[in-house]
């Protein structure tokens, strides 16, 4: 039986050839695609179907890139305006990129951020890894490979916030490092939330261009980063990454927010609410429709969840039991 918190919507399904299992466990056709729709507040999960299935997912594992990377400039104090230097070994793992750095090329951490989650750049992630990682091995008086450093640092952050079916082994999401990396869609909305909640990330997403400055042989370079994210600033989207190879197919995390809402208490006080959807496909011919469609169905189901006040009828509905 359906649950009535579940959004549903079989002509618009229909019209995409998406079917979905609800959040109840109810089983409908299986998709093509996995998706996963969940509040990002509250993580209760309206649509799912397929989500606890690995799977590859591309270049959405530079969302874990970015965060580590992120949370390392926070931790060392360092901060995002050091510079990194591109190196030459990135050639021999990824092709020139989409925004022309070359070996021995300098960035701001900062911009570096920019390329990997805008442009979803190769090199700049690879770039982010080998610095971080250099500087990780050397506080740990360790020897190793920078990169490989780096990817141990975004499992143990995939551990860390209860994604057990993901397995990352590049920085990047090319499916060319053995073993292959995979992930699952409740794993990534995991993920997604915690990028998500952190303010300067959001700014890291939520941008449909901006000029980045490369440093090359004493010369600044003003380069241009396009959103790879079609759906910025539609139905309030502002993030969060697209990925898109061989093996994963179309792939896109999307959130979007509403504003806050005040409820008045028995005792006159006043709760603000605040209100995040986060949608997740994974393997879809047409990724930007089927998760604009997603995120309409899940702020209908999370809508009429808010007026029936909050009940949780199953904790299967709640994404840390995916």
């Amino acid at each position: 039986m359906f649950s009535p918190s579940m959004a549903w919507f079989p002509i618009r399904a229909s019209i995409l050839g998406i079917c979905f299992t609800l959040a109840t466990g109810a089983t409908a056709l299986r998709a093509q695609a996995a998706v996963l729709v969940v509040d990002a507040f509250n993580k209760k999960v309206h649509v799912a179907s397929d989500a606890l299935t690995k799977r590859p997912v591309g270049g959405l594992a530079k969302i874990a890139t970015a965060m580590v990377a992120l949370d390392w400039a926070e931790a060392s104090r360092v901060g995002v305006g050091v510079l990194a230097t591109v190196p030459a070994y990135a050639f021999q793992i990824s092709d020139p990129g989409t925004i022309g750095l070359q070996p021995g090329d300098q960035a701001t951490l900062r911009d570096l951020i920019y390329a990997t989650m805008m442009s979803s750049d190769n090199i700049a992630a690879i770039t982010l890894s080998d610095f971080v990682g250099k500087d990780h091995l050397a506080r740990l008086g360790r020897a190793g490979h920078p990169m490989e450093e780096f990817v141990k640092q975004m499992n143990q952050l995939a551990t860390r916030e209860g994604a057990h079916g993901t397995r990352f082994t590049n920085p990047h999401g090319l499916e060319n490092s053995r073993p292959l990396p995979y992930s699952t869609a409740a794993d990534i909305a995991r993920l997604a939330i915690y990028a998500v909640s952190r303010p300067a990330m959001r700014f890291y997403t939520n941008q449909t261009s901006r000029s980045i400055t490369i440093y090359r042989a004493g010369q600044q370079l003003s380069v241009s980063l396009q959103n790879t994210n079609q759906l910025l600033g539609v139905d309030r989207i502002d993030g969060v990454k697209t990925g898109n190879t061989e093996r994963s197919g179309g792939c896109v995390v999307i959130s979007a927010e509403k504003p806050a809402s005040v409820q008045v208490q028995a005792d006159n006080s006043s709760l603000i609410y605040h209100h995040r959807m986060v949608v997740v496909v994974l393997g879809s011919a047409n990724p930007f429709a089927e998760a604009r469609t997603l995120l309409h169905q899940g702020w209908a189901a999370y809508d009429r969840w808010l007026t029936a006040g909050r009940p949780i009828t199953d904790k299967k509905q709640m994404l840390d039991h995916f």
